[in-house]
């Protein structure tokens, strides 16, 4: 008999929420605390960006960049500048996970970036705003994980 392989969901986080208030076309922000994959182990994870609406609609295909600053020694973030993970990192290339590409309306924008890999550090996450719009000063945009790992049975 074959083996079946399944998705096995965990508990969902949030990651930014009020960090993404005010957050400018072309700027960046980054989560002020860990996310323990290093504990955690998990493979996969899928991301919910939500977006409270915008001062004036943002661009067509405008979007926002999923980094991540791994702590592959357990004490510095790989965040490209001072291993902090703060407002002086560079996220670039080989941080970038993943593109949530957003529509040409002002309205509320939930959108989803699904199947990241995940590495077994600990990690912050960093989103870029290139939207062509700042985000409003609202409370309610957030990043969201949906960890899971697979299940062979």
């Amino acid at each position: 008999m074959a083996n079946k392989v399944l998705n096995q969901p965990e508990s969902s986080a949030t990651l930014l929420s009020t960090e993404l208030n005010n957050l400018a076309n072309g700027s960046f922000a980054v989560d002020g605390a860990d996310y323990d994959n290093a504990t955690n182990m998990y493979r996969w994870a899928d991301f919910e960006l939500f977006l409270d609406d915008f001062d004036a609609a943002p661009d067509a295909n405008g979007t926002f960049e999923l980094h991540f600053f791994y702590k592959l020694d357990g004490t510095n973030y790989a965040d490209g500048y001072d291993g902090d993970a703060d407002s002086d990192s560079k996220p670039g290339s080989n941080t970038l996970q993943g593109l949530f590409v957003v529509t040409a309306n002002d309205a509320d924008q939930r959108i989803q970036l699904l199947k990241v890999p995940l590495q077994p550090y600990a990690f912050r996450a960093c989103i870029k705003n290139n939207c062509g719009q700042d985000l409003t000063a609202v409370d309610t945009h957030h990043l969201k994980i949906f960890p899971y790992n697979e299940e062979i049975q």
